[in-house]
């Protein structure tokens, strides 16, 4: 029952976060159809447990008493054959009878509802019983990031420990510089992002910044310095404001203001009704993919971090909108640490260093130029992009 039950409310939210995909595929007959299926499948479920609790529960304790009852008179009956027996034995008996099997029937009552705790805590039990950790950093962790200067050592990098994605991984990125991760879906790239931002832990080798292993970096530290856009940029509910300070109090209103108009988003900002008070509907609907990202971009530059990462922060932009914020890019990158994903490579042209990644493995590495002489991966990827533009 409790299985259903969850499959019952995963359905019903996933048809509601999907409701304009349902309706625009005309959807909604199958998907009403879905629903009535797990629903009937619950309500059996959920039934049948109902029609066991009726019968084994109540029904069975009333007949034991009634079987007890009818032997303790009979067994006195039979007795005062023999001898006689008082009135006020039988009372007692059938009274302590009913003494017995009130607390009993009780007790069961409340059986149904204490079973159906377990169950809940079994499935929660299983949640809890996941092996996956956050990674620990050493003992007296307080290394600090001054510089910006990343290494990757030989770095394996596995999420299950069984299936290794990132193969002896090694690059360099001195304070300032843009190193660029390429390569087709599944290379590696995101993984070497979250081997470096310690969202997960590496099997093999070493990762450095600025000398520490980031296992002996002081992880508050390590968060207000290393400076993440993801591609899909997340609003929370509030206003524009409270979304670049991040519920950061000591960050100013002219500290946000700031970081606005360094990323060239203070334009869109200040030509809304309420400027930096706008409210921001849940997920930010009310704004446009770019205008997210731009807010992403000033929430991260209000920190003023030495290492910038950007996961595909283009990705999701159109091509005029991503021509404004290319500026900002630069911008933000200008004596930064930056390891950038990139999606489009016309974005990483300036990049000092280019790795080409594959199932894992850096296969080449470079400067643009070099690696469109080299006519190979780099190239071959850079040729199918400039083709899919040219159709365009």
């Amino acid at each position: 029952m409790r299985s259903k039950l969850s499959a019952l409310n995963s359905k019903l939210a996933e048809s509601i976060n999907g409701i304009e995909t349902i309706q625009n595929f005309n959807q909604q007959a199958r998907m009403r159809s879905e629903f009535s299926d797990i629903n009937e499948q619950y309500f059996q479920s959920r039934f049948r447990m109902v029609r066991t609790d009726s019968i084994l529960l109540g029904p069975m304790n009333q007949l034991l008493l009634g079987m007890t009852t009818v032997f303790i008179l009979w067994y006195l009956g039979d007795q005062s054959f023999s001898s006689a027996v008082a009135g006020g034995t039988i009372y007692a008996f059938t009274n302590w009878i009913g003494n017995i099997f009130n607390p009993l029937n009780n007790l069961q009552q409340n059986l149904s509802t204490f079973q159906d705790g377990i169950v809940a805590g079994y499935r929660a039990g299983k949640i809890l019983d996941d092996t996956t950790y956050e990674p620990q950093q050493n003992p007296g962790a307080d290394g600090k990031i001054t510089e910006g200067k990343i290494e990757f050592s030989h770095v394996d990098f596995s999420y299950d420990g069984k299936n290794t994605i990132l193969h002896d991984l090694s690059f360099t990125a001195e304070p300032g510089q843009t190193v660029a991760l390429v390569g087709h879906t599944g290379s590696g790239k995101s993984s070497t992002i979250n081997a470096l931002m310690r969202f997960y832990e590496f099997q093999h080798g070493s990762i450095k910044i600025d000398g520490h292993e980031i296992a002996d970096l002081d992880m508050t530290d390590f968060r207000k310095q290393v400076g993440l856009v993801l591609q899909d940029s997340f609003m929370f509910y509030g206003d524009i404001a409270s979304n670049i300070r991040m519920y950061d109090k000591s960050i100013t209103d002219q500290q946000i203001k700031d970081a606005a108009r360094f990323v060239d988003a203070d334009k869109f900002i200040e030509s809304l009704p309420n400027g930096y008070k706008t409210p921001v509907l849940e997920g930010g609907s009310s704004l446009s993919a770019g205008q997210k990202q731009l807010i992403s971009f000033a929430r991260t530059i209000v920190r003023d971090p030495k290492v910038l990462i950007l996961d595909e922060a283009t990705a999701t932009i159109d091509t005029q909108t991503e021509t404004a914020i290319q500026k900002a890019l630069k911008k933000m990158r200008s004596n930064r640490t930056t390891i950038a994903i990139a999606h489009r490579l016309s974005t990483i042209k300036d990049a000092d260093l280019i790795l080409v990644l594959d199932q894992g493995r850096v296969v080449e590495r470079g400067k643009h130029e070099e690696l469109l002489k080299k006519k190979g991966h780099y190239y071959e990827l850079y040729k199918m992009q400039s083709l899919e533009n040219a159709e365009i």
